[in-house]
């Protein structure tokens, strides 16, 4: 059994709702519910790979990144169909829509839904998912108090 390293990068997407916060939770065509997120292509950036899977994934462009530096980081472990262990590593960067309208690619996402917080930790399927919906909220809500972005 081999053990396989596997990174991807993600954006976190929140809209201000009258209300609420509320987060962009995307259900992958394997199942789980999660975050927009996927695989650099050579040459890229992280940046730009948040941004390419955010467009790809959700149609979804109009965006305010809280920070051009990724803020949180997931880690997981599971095993593959083939039997090996996958060491998983999720880089995630935090951002505000500027629009509720989602375009979903219905060949990577079969559906899609705004949460609250709570909801969301509903809806997410993996704990460890849910753990950093929970610290990018405290992020976020620290820096509407302030109002100043994070650097």
């Amino acid at each position: 059994m081999a053990v396989i390293k596997d990174r991807s990068v993600g954006v976190i997407l929140y809209c201000k709702f009258p209300r609420s916060l509320k987060f962009l939770i995307l259900k992958h065509k394997k199942g789980h519910w999660s975050f927009a997120k996927g695989h650099k292509d050579k040459g890229e950036t992280a940046f730009e790979t948040a941004n390419r899977e955010l467009h790809e994934e959700a149609g979804i462009d109009d965006v305010e990144f809280v920070s051009k530096r990724i803020l949180l980081i997931e880690e997981y472990t599971f095993t593959n169909r083939n039997k090996d262990k996958v060491r998983k590593e999720v880089s995630y960067f935090i951002a505000r829509s500027k629009t509720k309208k989602v375009r979903i690619d219905k060949r990577e996402i079969t559906g899609y839904k705004w949460c609250t917080l709570n909801a969301a930790d509903k809806v997410i399927t993996f704990r460890q998912s849910r753990k950093t919906l929970k610290k990018a909220n405290k992020l976020i809500l620290k820096m509407l108090k302030s109002k100043i972005k994070v650097k």
